[in-house]
């Protein structure tokens, strides 16, 4: 669904036209009470921008929070060349990614999370992917960056948190909110790899003679590549991109103790996918049916905000999200079939995901002696449903489907403590109820019926002391307890004498203690983190097969755990010049196991835990028109592609860098990602799938996307 140029064009001279002939209200500058002015003569002060953290169960500064977080801005992304998350994901400290589709989808953070959901595995729920409030964990295909305010990842176990429970962490595309002035943008691009992209975005308010009774924002964002893979059989593109994303963005104060925020959200996906070869060549292909990555999103949410009792805030949230998808590929990666062992075979999964969810909360309004002992609490339940439907076949199964239904009762709540003007503890707790079935038919040629049903109660939560050292700097330790739930198979392929119809819940325990503040006059901002997360009981996905004839299962294992540390600083040299740095450590260790067929996988590291990840970057960006460039690296360790396989990734460092020219509303900027072109993977398998080798088991590829050039234009209004 490809949206020409002039479409955008046209609605932004439209909407600046509207703009330009209505009278905003004045916007009176606020004085910052802590920020003086500079005296006569002397240097202006330069201090970084406060950031806020919306993702935790109470909305925080960056800079005061106890918990390991990292937040992105909006504004420089776009700057940088990053138009989705899968762009980012390198840089955040200890989360890793999966590939194996057209977009990052599957994300482990300090190594929980799982890495794909082929047609034999549940949804993923490890690790959340939000964007503002709707729930995309497991089809993040449409995590674009376009009119987004910022990007948040919390690291941990989050089952002291309100919403979802999140037992890897949780990572959050925070959409910029309507606004009582008329704010918008147009932007496009072009680039290598046939590149296109148009974006348009416009709010204000809805009635001008009270600006901030009715407020919009809606934005629209379409992107056209051809993608890095050639298929050479075809002589076409096969691994092309064409996403279309948009979002209306309600915002209704009727009274003065009212106020209703909406969202709703439309994605079209029409992705190939076609990435492997026989020859691990990195750069063509030779499939014969190439596949598809589609996916279809309608969401919407709805948030109100009580505020007309004395101590008390009341909040409602409800959201639901409908997704068609279809995921395929040719699975022998061929196009001759001369040899006498070779094999034809094409995959195809459909799924239709319907998930809905409904949160009430309480929030004490007074931050002192809110409730006696407790200075600030909140109480709060949450109900969800996931449906999803899938069907799949391939050449030897003509049609296996399965039904997977997971509901979810959960009631949470947290509270505050001050023992000193400085020093406070904050207690988390989550109670929650789990109950999950399935239905899956086979077609009678080898695949099987069953109805697995599982259901647990579950708690959580988190204990927290904080301390603050100074007036900038604040310190803390932690301990939460969390937990991955268990579950249902949903594979028609599996043996039931052999593999299990349901696995049980994993339980983590996470410990943390870490120190971030101000320095300098504020010019720098420093984190800190250190974690070790012990997991019983953990969950083990792995399968069982060769070419197109696999099983898939969850077990449950030994005992493993993790340790390491997450860091960032930021230095502002100057009003133009500033500098940034990233670090993520870890080491792991995982028990050894039985698997289904009775052997044993032996004691080893985990998958998803590269010993360390690191982001340099160094900015420059005048104040206000004028050059801006940043120039950034970013590295990584090898590490374990999965927990059923002792292939690792290779390590990497790509540069990524940006210049470009700021005057008045215009912004031009060129771009590169993986300036030097550095080959490493985003997927490796080790199986066999080769007829002219006996099928032996080989390793194989899909290498990560190479140098992207690009052309950049953007007019803010």
């Amino acid at each position: 669904m490809r949206l020409p140029t002039q479409i955008l064009l046209l609605g932004a001279i439209l909407t600046n036209s509207a703009r330009a002939n209505e009278t905003a209200p004045d916007v009176p500058a606020t004085p910052t009470p802590d920020a003086p002015a500079p005296a006569p003569g002397a240097e202006p002060v330069v201090r970084l921008e406060p950031v806020i953290v919306t993702a935790d169960i109470w909305e925080t500064p960056l800079e005061k929070i106890s918990a390991s977080v990292s937040v992105y801005d909006g504004a420089e992304l776009a700057g940088e060349g990053v138009r989705h998350f899968g762009d980012l994901a390198n840089q955040v400290p200890n989360l890793t990614y999966t590939g194996g589709t057209s977009r990052p989808r599957y994300f482990q953070i300090r190594g929980v999370g799982e890495n794909s959901q082929f047609e034999g595995e549940a949804p993923d729920s490890t690790v959340r992917f939000l964007v503002d409030d709707l729930d995309f964990t497991g089809i993040g295909t449409v995590g674009g960056t376009f009119d987004v305010r910022q990007v948040e990842v919390l690291r941990g176990p989050q089952a002291g948190a309100f919403g979802a429970n999140a037992a890897g962490g949780v990572v959050r595309l925070v959409t910029n909110d309507p606004t009582p002035v008329w704010t918008g943008a147009v932007e496009s691009s072009v680039g290598t790899e046939g590149l296109f992209e148009g974006g348009f975005a416009v709010g204000g308010p809805l009635i001008e003679s009270n600006p901030e009774k009715l407020m919009f924002r809606f934005s629209l964002h379409q992107h056209v590549s051809d993608g890095y893979l050639h298929n050479a059989f075809l002589d076409e593109d096969t691994n092309e991109r064409d996403e279309l994303m948009s979002r209306l963005k309600l915002t209704w104060n009727p009274s003065a103790v009212w106020r209703w925020d909406t969202t709703v959200f439309y994605a079209d996906v029409d992705n190939g996918y076609d990435q492997f070869a026989l020859d691990n060549n990195g750069r063509y292909t030779y499939s014969d049916e190439p596949g598809e990555d589609l996916q279809v999103s309608i969401a919407g949410s709805v948030r109100g905000v009580y505020s007309g009792w004395q101590d008390v805030r009341f909040t409602t949230v409800t959201t639901g999200a409908w997704t068609d998808s279809t995921y395929s590929y040719d699975s022998d990666w061929n196009s001759v079939y001369t040899h006498p062992d070779a094999y034809k075979s094409f995959l195809e999964i459909v799924r239709d995901r319907a998930a809905t969810s409904q949160e009430f909360r309480f929030d004490s309004v007074d931050q002192e002696d809110a409730l006696g002992w407790v200075d600030r609490w909140t109480l709060g339940a949450y109900v969800s449903r996931l449906d999803e439907e899938s069907a799949y076949s391939t050449d030897a199964v003509t049609q296996a489907a399965s039904d997977y239904v997971a509901d979810n009762y959960a009631l949470f709540g947290q509270m505050a403590h001050d023992f000193t003007g400085r020093t406070r503890a904050i207690l988390g707790l989550r109670g929650e109820y789990v109950d999950q079935h399935s239905r899956v038919d086979g077609d009678g040629s080898g695949t099987v019926d069953f109805r697995p049903q599982f259901d647990d109660s579950l708690v959580g939560g988190k204990l927290t002391l904080e301390h603050d050292l100074t007036a900038r700097h604040t310190g803390f330790v932690s301990v939460a307890r969390g937990y991955k739930a268990g579950g249902v198979s949903v594979d028609a392929n599996i043996d039931p004498s052999v593999d299990p119809l349901t696995f049980e819940t994993e339980d983590l325990w996470n410990y943390e203690a870490g120190l971030r503040g101000h320095w300098f006059d504020q010019r720098l901002f420093g984190e800190l983190t250190y974690f070790y997360l012990e997991r019983s009981n953990t969950q083990l996905r792995g399968s069982v097969g060769d070419t197109d004839d696999y099983r898939y299962y969850t077990i449950n294992g030994e005992d493993a755990s993790v340790h390491g540390l997450e860091s960032s600083l930021k230095y502002r040299f100057t009003k133009a010049w500033s500098a940034y740095g990233s670090l993520g450590l870890m080491r792991s260790q995982r028990d050894a196991f039985a698997l289904p067929n009775g052997s044993v996988a032996d004691e080893r590291e985990l998958a998803a835990t590269p010993a360390y990840g690191y982001t340099v970057r160094l900015r420059y960006r005048e104040p206000r028109d004028g050059w801006f460039g940043n120039v950034e690296l970013v590295g990584r360790d090898e590490y374990y592609e999965s927990e059923s396989s002792d292939e690792t990734r290779s390590a990497f460092q790509v540069v990524n860098a940006s210049l470009g020219y700021a005057w008045r509303e215009w912004t031009f900027s060129v771009w590169a990602r993986n300036l030097l072109d550095e080959e490493y993977e985003q997927r490796v398998f080790f199986f066999g799938n080769d007829p002219t080798n006996g099928y032996a088991a080989t390793r194989y590829e899909s290498r990560a996307d190479p140098r992207q050039l690009g052309v950049s234009a953007r007019y803010d209004f």
